[in-house]
């Protein structure tokens, strides 16, 4: 699309995501040509369940045989990048812009916005496990895996496995061979 971006974000709030959570649970190829026609950069193999929810597709890209899963949340504010073999379970969310509001020293009552902004990137053959939350700037090496409900505020190993709030390193995994 060839719009402003804020006729572009319009539309996609008002009719194109409106149209992806309306279409059929098994209607994988249409979800893509919809995310395609906003922007994303969609493999045909690729598969968004029409509970997830993107919230500007022009700053997302999905690799082949990758997967997002039932209500996760993808905030692609900043660019959002899944290579190829990954999975997003149901109820992620993947946060690539956070604003916290801190209270001051010099008055408790008034508070200063901290805003923190970030690309998000998993890297081929990664997993996002039910609930995970991934925060901005977080690259996700290849091979990897955040458990369950797990919070990734730093870039996490290859070939590892990940777990818990604070999160902390579990194991290894053996890379495939060819």
């Amino acid at each position: 699309m060839t719009h402003s971006p804020t006729i572009r974000a319009l539309l996609w709030r008002r009719i194109g995501a409106k149209l992806f959570y309306i279409s059929f649970h098994n209607w994988y190829g249409v979800r893509n040509a919809l995310l395609r026609a906003f922007g994303a950069s969609v493999a045909p193999t690729s598969r968004v369940r029409p509970s997830a929810t993107i919230t500007q597709p022009w700053n997302f890209a999905i690799g082949h045989e990758s997967s997002v899963g039932d209500l996760a949340y993808i905030d692609s504010r900043e660019k959002v990048t899944i290579g190829q073999f990954c999975t997003v379970s149901q109820h992620t969310r993947l946060l690539t812009a956070l604003d916290e509001a801190t209270p001051t020293a010099a008055n408790a009552l008034a508070s200063a916005n901290i805003h923190t902004r970030g690309p998000i990137t998993l890297e081929d053959d990664t997993w996002a496990a039910a609930e995970a939350m991934i925060l901005p700037g977080v690259t996700v090496h290849a091979g990897s895996i955040i458990g369950a409900r797990g919070t990734a505020r730093s870039d996490l190993d290859n070939w590892s496995t990940f777990g818990g709030d604070p999160l902390r390193r579990l194991g290894t995994r053996a890379k495939p061979t060819a």
